[in-house]
């Protein structure tokens, strides 16, 4: 049975807002008024959809209360697991229970319970974030984020921890009173990028917390701090981008017990340049501080450091290059 949901429709109206559509298997209205759907329903408020086993309308109250699992698709970014909720008649405020948020299909937030405000801010409390495959067996994932308190600001796409506690296999390694990731939506904004966990026979099993910086349109510094019981190493990548080229830059420094009392590091650089009269320079810098570093770090496998500047031009029946 596909019906406008007219008490949603009502209140919509008087907001201004999207009419409410609902969608489900039996439909009926109890003596109190209540408005009862079971059975494959779906309810749909503008750009929000919602699957539940069933959902009930209070006409005195104007509330809508869903009994899971239920299934919230917010856009195409977003989709909120719940088990139970008490949403406004447009979808867009509400409490939910047992939620669980997944966002652009990489990063998962689990929560006791999340309480939705006017579609823009969703608080979620007694939280655990990660990008890593949740098991059904209950095994911990290889990394998350627990918090006492987590807002994600949609308009801003960000993310606010309060007491946050960063874990790898659910043991604590450091806390954080107060913390601020991007969301998996914005593409550039300076904050933590989500950790990588590395080992090697060499340097043995550590850590790598990426920190992004937003240093204009065009240009940004990523700043890598790689922890071991072997080594601390610093590793850093800067970009820019130009009207006409860009140049790249990486490198590390570390400070290890394979070679002691010595600071190890490389660099290398990259960058391509138009010229004027179709002519192009390009330059490739190529520099380590000994022969075995860059294999001891997983850097490179190159056996032969080559660098170069070269400058040239190539048209129809001509080739000029200069290195």
């Amino acid at each position: 049975i596909a019906l406008l949901l007219w008490p949603i429709t009502s209140a919509a109206q008087q907001q201004d807002v999207p009419a409410a559509l609902l969608i489900a298997d039996d439909l009926f209205i109890t003596a109190e008024r209540e408005l009862v759907a079971t059975g494959n329903v779906e309810a749909f408020q503008g750009g929000t959809r919602i699957q539940a086993r069933e959902i009930r309308y209070n006409q005195s109250t104007g509330a809508l209360t869903i009994i899971g699992p239920i299934s919230l698709h917010d856009g195409e970014t977003m989709t909120v697991l719940a088990d139970a909720a008490e949403l406004s008649p447009d979808l867009q405020s509400g409490l939910l229970t047992g939620a669980r948020i997944v966002m652009d299909q990489k990063l998962q937030l689990a929560a006791v319970q999340l309480e939705r405000v006017d579609a823009r801010y969703s608080q979620l409390y007694k939280t655990a974030v990660t990008s890593c495959h949740v098991c059904d067996d209950g095994r911990p994932p290889l990394w998350q984020i627990r918090a006492k308190r987590v807002i994600h600001d949609r308009e801003e796409r960000q993310l606010y921890f309060d007491q946050a506690q960063f874990r790898i296999r659910d043991v604590p390694v450091f806390y954080i009173p107060r913390l601020r990731l991007p969301d998996p939506t914005l593409e550039r904004a300076t904050g933590f990028l989500i950790p990588e966990y590395y080992t090697s026979s060499e340097l043995g099993a550590g850590i790598k917390v990426p920190y992004f910086i937003k240093l204009g349109d065009h240009r940004d510094l990523t700043l890598r701090p790689y922890l071991s019981p072997q080594t601390r190493t610093l590793e850093f990548r800067y970009r820019q981008a130009f009207i006409n080229g860009d140049m790249i830059f990486e490198g590390a420094l570390s400070d290890d017990d394979l070679k002691p009392g010595e600071l190890r590091g490389y660099l290398f650089a990259l960058g391509a340049f138009n010229l004027p009269r179709d002519f192009r320079l390009a330059f490739d810098l190529e520099l380590t501080s000994d022969d075995s570093y860059l294999d001891n770090y997983d850097y490179s496998d190159k056996d032969r450091l080559d660098s170069n500047l070269t400058i040239g031009r190539v048209r129809k029946d001509e080739l000029i290059e200069g290195t």
